[in-house]
């Protein structure tokens, strides 16, 4: 009996550790200068993926303070592969609505949005992300704190 008890065990070890861990989000972010994000100065990241054979989305996040004087933020990203080829996007976030209310997460002075940047891709299809702004008459923003990238398994 002792016999059959400790191979059952030995089995039941085994089956489980052979299962597949699940693959969890990881993100990167910058912190902007107090002094202000400048129109020329691309911010770049690296991805960190979990395992390279599952496909991710990828997620922009910004975070600002009550001290970001607009409703949007205007913002281009380039995706590049393994073979340095960009995918860009043009991304237009709502930050507030048109009473000055903040939209997204957050708590105290500091709010989150995210929008998607890329769906399915494998981290040799996004390899690197360049963000950039794009603000109409404004060279240096205020009030934006961290800008960062999720990247998140697909389901």
């Amino acid at each position: 009996m002792a016999v059959m008890t400790m191979f059952i065990a030995v089995m039941v070890l085994c089956v489980t550790a052979c299962q597949r861990k699940p693959v969890m989000a990881t993100s990167s972010f910058v912190n902007l200068p107090a002094a202000g994000w400048m129109a020329s100065a691309p911010l770049s990241f690296t991805p960190a993926y979990g395992d390279s054979s599952v496909a991710y989305d990828l997620i922009l996040a910004v975070r600002h303070s009550n001290g970001y004087r607009y409703r949007n933020l205007s913002l281009v990203a380039d995706v590049i592969d393994d073979h340095a080829t960009a995918s860009r996007k043009t991304l237009d976030i709502s930050l507030a609505d048109e009473f000055g209310n903040w939209s997204g997460g957050g708590f105290g002075t500091l709010y989150q949005a995210t929008v998607p940047l890329a769906s399915g891709v494998t981290p040799q299809q996004a390899r690197h992300v360049v963000v950039w702004h794009t603000m109409a008459g404004c060279d240096t923003l205020l009030g934006l704190v961290n800008v960062g990238i999720i990247a998140r398994p697909k389901l």
